[in-house]
């Protein structure tokens, strides 16, 4: 009880002073990065806990957030998520688990429609409209090291299309989650890789380190969750979040995100709100990020998984 209570204390202290000294986004962070739609969180569960997501990791979305979580899965699984992002931008994510008695596997796949852009030629005569799109498909394996930790590694393959100018990389996640009274601790490393490369350009991808520590409480009924985002370029960010099991198989969510550094055309408090619900081997989720003080649009994530 003595190491809850000071987990929650510094949960709220992070909060307190994360208001208080930072600049808080949800969008951005400072340094110079492609593939940015690899910082977009996958699973309206997680975005409903504030992406707080990486010491949980207990569903299929664990291809993106910690592959050692795939060891946390009892039965397969498999999630389709669809997020309505901010100027008719789309993101489909789907993965699917496979937990096994020694190795569990899983496999995801992100696709970002950045719709079509109008092109015109130097009379101003419209051309042929100008597809744009993102994709990264990973696989992903996890073992257990002892009985309370477990270590998981993923490789993924990254492109971007600007219509006719295309680049592409690949790149590797690693995690870890621990477990010790009542106390559950994750960190990865991820998007370490190739840079992406356009004809002679290129750029890197956005490599981070994510560590959180997550706790259930009040029977079990209430779930905890804060971590760290540290971008190899750019301002660290505190992520929190909370899930709270309303009745039976009716959760209710919550999150909050700070950043630690300004980050220009982003708004000074990020926070969402999230629901779920489970009926037999199915289940949905959703979560709502309200629009910002720049003009961005409300963002819409809603998910829909399977077990069998």
């Amino acid at each position: 009880m003595k190491t809850v209570k000071i987990v929650i204390a510094i949960w709220v202290l992070a909060a307190v002073v994360a208001t208080l000294f930072g600049d808080i986004s949800v969008a951005g962070e400072l340094g110079s990065n492609t593939a940015n739609f690899l910082k977009i969180g996958v699973g309206a569960r997680a975005l409903g806990m504030g992406s707080a997501f990486t010491s949980v990791a207990d569903n299929p979305s664990a291809v993106y957030w910690n592959a050692a979580g795939l060891r946390r899965l009892a039965s397969s699984q498999a999630e389709f998520s669809h997020q309505s992002w901010y100027q008719d931008v789309t993101v489909e994510n789907l993965q699917i688990a496979f937990p096994g008695n020694s190795v569990s596997f899983g496999a995801g796949l992100t696709y970002v429609n950045l719709g079509l852009i109008r092109s015109y030629d130097e009379f101003g005569n419209q051309g042929e409209d100008l597809t744009m799109y993102n994709m990264a498909v990973t696989v992903a394996a996890a073992a257990d090291i002892t009985d309370n930790v477990a270590i998981g590694v993923s490789a993924k393959y990254v492109e971007q299309s600007f219509d006719i100018i295309k680049g592409d990389a690949v790149a590797a996640d690693i995690g870890i989650l621990a477990s010790f009274r009542g106390l559950n601790f994750g960190a990865t490393v991820t998007n370490m890789g190739t840079d992406i490369t356009y004809f002679s350009e290129s750029e890197p991808l956005p490599a981070a380190v994510r560590t959180g520590v997550s706790f259930r409480q009040f029977e079990d009924k209430a779930l905890f969750a804060i971590e760290a985002y540290t971008p190899f370029r750019g301002a660290p960010a505190i992520h929190q979040g909370l899930e709270v099991n309303i009745i039976q198989d009716l959760y209710a969510r919550s999150g909050l995100v700070y950043q630690t550094g300004t980050v220009a055309g982003t708004n000074a408090v990020s926070f969402d709100l999230g629901l779920g619900v489970a009926y037999g081997r199915g289940r949905f989720d959703y979560t709502f990020i309200p629009s910002d003080d720049y003009g961005s649009d409300a963002v819409h994530n809603f998910s829909i998984s399977l077990s069998w």
